[in-house]
């Protein structure tokens, strides 16, 4: 649905209405002319709708009072309601920078675990060379014992 349907529907009932209204004032004024033969029968039978004019007028204005007030209203809730989303928005903000911080700690948490896993891994891979290393009288030949002791020192610094 686009905008300009939105509008024609809106207006819709308000032309329907004035359509009727314009059509009843022609029928009575029609009527009125028709029926009365002068002017000044016409005049007195006018005269005699003159408090019902002022009737609808203080009508008129009741209801625009009445809609005055209903928007008043109407402006006070959405003041209480834009302040509650403003606290919404606060508290949510605060939250989503808890977790921006937890997903940080978690972070380096995660870096430091893969380190000492890598670690790990490493002295796991020199200390089995070291006993291949020491199995195997041919490579003892080759390397002190100096040597092969000193490599998970090496690793580790």
């Amino acid at each position: 649905m686009n905008k300009t349907e939105t509008k024609d529907e809106s207006f819709k009932p308000l032309v329907v209405l004035g359509i009727i209204i314009l059509v009843m004032w022609l029928l009575s004024f029609g009527a009125v002319y028709f029926t009365l033969d002068s002017w000044t029968d016409r005049g007195t039978f006018g005269d005699l709708f003159g408090g019902i004019n002022s009737l609808f007028s203080g009508l008129a204005l009741a209801g625009i009072i009445y809609t005055i007030f209903l928007q008043r209203k109407e402006l006070k809730l959405q003041r209480l309601e834009l302040i509650e989303t403003r606290k919404e928005l606060t508290r949510s903000a605060k939250a989503q920078e808890k977790s921006e911080i937890a997903l940080k700690e978690q972070a380096d948490s995660l870096k430091k675990s893969s380190q000492l896993t890598a670690l790990s891994n490493l002295i796991n891979y020199y200390t089995e060379q070291q006993q291949v290393f020491r199995s195997s009288p041919h490579f003892y030949k080759d390397f002190s014992e100096k040597r092969i002791n000193a490599l998970p020192k090496l690793i580790l610094s």
